[in-house]
C-alpha cells in the first residue's frame, strides 16, 4: 500500500482556494481517483495545502494520473489553482510498514497528526528504527486508543519514516495529550528515538481535511 503526497505553499487566500481544491476533488473522484485534500494547521507553514491518495501500486497510480490529465476541466482547474500558489514541496511517495488502507472516506474535519523524521545517515538502523517506532505506536495506542499507520518514503526524499495518526476534532487530541504527558512510559520510550533522528529533522504538525 502506497501514499502519495503532494505539498503546496499558498498565499492562504482560502475563500478564492476552497472552491478550486473542491474541483480537484470532485474531478477526481468522478474517474476513481481516491483524491483527499488538507489544510496545514500546528507546526505548518502558513498557507499550506495537501493532497494526498492511497493507491495499491505505482501501477495503480500511473492509471490514476492518466485518468486525471484527460479529465474534463483537470487542467483548465490546475490553471486557476497556479494564481494562488507559492511554492512546492517535492512529491513523495510513502510505503506503509503499517496500516493504510484505499477504502473509505476520511470525515471532513479529521486531523491527522504527522510525526516524522530523517533517518541519521552516520549511525541510523532502518530496522532499529522501525522496531523502537513500532513499539513507540503500539505504547501510544495502549494509552490513547488512537491508531497510527507507519511509514517511510519511497520516492522523494528517501530516509523519512514516521507515523501518522487521525482524530475526530482538536478537543481528541487534547485528550490524548493529557493521557500521554500522565503516562511514566511514555516520554522516556520518546526520547528512545532521538538516536535515529538526524539532528533538526524531527517535526510534528497537524493537517485538517478539508475535501
Amino acid at each position: 500500500m502506497l501514499l502519495f503526497y503532494r505539498e503546496i505553499q499558498t498565499t492562504g487566500d482560502l475563500p478564492a482556494i476552497m472552491p478550486l481544491v473542491q474541483e480537484f476533488v470532485g474531478i477526481a473522484k468522478s474517474v476513481g481517483v481516491p483524491l483527499q485534500a488538507w489544510a496545514g494547521s500546528n507546526g505548518c507553514v502558513a498557507g499550506t495545502l495537501a493532497f494526498s491518495a492511497n493507491y495499491e501500486s505505482l501501477a495503480a497510480r500511473a492509471e490514476g494520473t492518466a485518468k486525471l490529465g484527460s479529465a474534463k476541466g483537470w487542467w483548465e482547474t490546475v490553471r486557476k489553482f497556479r494564481e494562488y500558489a507559492v511554492s512546492s514541496q517535492p512529491d513523495l511517495i510513502y510505503s506503509y510498514v503499517s496500516g493504510g488502507t484505499t477504502g473509505g472516506e476520511t470525515p471532513d474535519g479529521t486531523v491527522v497528526q504527522q510525526n516524522y523524521f530523517q533517518l541519521n545517515a552516520t549511525g541510523g538502523d532502518f530496522l532499529a528504527a522501525i522496531k523502537w517506532m513500532t513499539e513507540f505506536v503500539e505504547l501510544t495506542k495502549s494509552i490513547t486508543g488512537v491508531e497510527a499507520s507507519i511509514i517511510n518514503t519511497i520516492y522523494g526524499t528517501l530516509g523519512q519514516i514516521g507515523y501518522f495518526a487521525g482524530y475526530a476534532n482538536a478537543a481528541q487530541v487534547d485528550e490524548a495529550r493529557a493521557k500521554l504527558i500522565a503516562n511514566a512510559e511514555w516520554f522516556p520510550k520518546f526520547l528512545e528515538g532521538g538516536k535515529f533522528a538526524m539532528p533538526g529533522s524531527v517535526m510534528q504538525q497537524h493537517i485538517v481535511k478539508i475535501a
